[in-house]
């Protein structure tokens, strides 16, 4: 089956403008003052509600249900002043997709209509307006599973909470309005089918080749680490200096700590988004929290908003201001170290 287009959800109308009071005040802080509504927790708190909500059907990025999260994410991309790349009208990079089922190579493929959600904030350097830094996550989950009674995979952990963050930050800097490199928003589809929208964009990037100075993924962080640390995660310390740039920005009264992998983590870089821009030949990383790799709700139903730590979620969000803050100001440009490529 042939999808050929989608449905816009009118709870996602009614869910921008519940929002609407808050992304108001994110805009109209005072000069001088760092705009912190768009950073808020009731605004995490908003967006992560609606993202893992049952409306969405678990974000299945081959059925249509996955449109109610893209509509969204397009309408706060919108509300919070980002620009469209001409090449993305609506802020959706739309593409066809060929799927057969992994154990049925032989099948006759079906083609899906799918929509990564990209937006940007031009700098405000004449020169360094040119370089991009890139801030995603994957919008999708697995959908909905079996007859029992509760079969929506609902995803909060997995990944509504990367794209809250990617939404928040997006409001957070268009209101703030000191990058003087520009940047990119983008959240991916069909992470779940083989990381299929960031190969997409990856290979796809609307920028001229050598503007991407790094992308920055966001997967699964919603709970702190599993002994209550408020730890965050950087994957891939070894491929390039982004470890080291993040450690020595981060503010000293922040509550998050930055670490490293543990053994059984180091595979996990090559488990998300960032891995499409690796295979690019790209600088990445994925920040999560230590407890994705091994917490016991990973795809399954109870993946639940009420199960999520949103003062800790609120709080990584807040620290990523501080710690990419060297890179949007050009102050820093992370390089590859020995071994880093790919």
């Amino acid at each position: 089956m042939e999808v050929s287009g989608y449905k816009s959800g009118l709870k996602v109308g009614l869910a921008t403008a519940a929002l609407g009071v808050l992304l108001t005040m994110a805009c109209a802080s005072p000069p001088g003052v760092e705009p912190p509504a768009a950073l808020s927790n009731e605004t995490v708190d908003a967006h992560i509600r609606f993202l893992s909500s049952d409306d969405a059907k678990g974000r299945d990025p081959f059925s249509e249900d996955i449109a109610i999260a893209e509509d969204y994410i397009a309408e706060q991309f919108r509300a919070a002043g980002l620009s469209e790349f001409q090449d993305f009208p609506g802020f959706k990079d739309q593409f066809s997709f060929d799927y057969r089922p992994r154990r049925e190579p032989d099948a006759v493929p079906t083609t899906y209509e799918m929509r990564n959600i990209v937006g940007y904030i031009e700098g405000t350097d004449p020169v360094l307006k040119n370089e991009y830094i890139l801030f995603g996550a994957h919008h999708d989950h697995v959908g909905v599973r079996g007859e029992e009674e509760d079969n929506i995979y609902n995803g909060a952990d997995d990944n509504a909470t990367g794209t809250t963050a990617v939404i928040a930050l997006a409001e957070y800097f268009a209101a703030a309005g000191n990058n003087k490199r520009s940047l990119i928003f983008a959240t991916f589809t069909a992470e779940e089918r083989g990381l299929v929208g960031s190969r997409h964009l990856a290979a796809n990037l609307p920028i001229e080749t050598g503007q991407l100075v790094c992308m920055i993924n966001f997967e699964m962080i919603g709970k702190p680490a599993a002994d209550g640390s408020w730890n965050l995660m950087y994957l891939g310390p070894e491929k390039s200096t982004l470890d080291e740039i993040f450690i020595e920005a981060l503010d000293d009264d922040s509550p998050i700590q930055l670490v490293g992998p543990e053994e059984h983590q180091v595979r996990y870089f090559y488990g998300s988004d960032n891995v499409a821009f690796d295979d690019e030949g790209f600088i990445t990383t994925t920040l999560a929290s230590p407890n994705s790799t091994d917490d016991e709700y990973y795809h399954r139903p109870n993946d639940h908003y009420e199960f999520l730590n949103i003062d800790y979620m609120s709080d990584v969000i807040r620290a990523v201001v501080d710690i990419t803050e060297p890179l949007l100001s050009g102050e820093a440009t992370p390089v590859k170290t020995e071994g880093g490529g790919t």
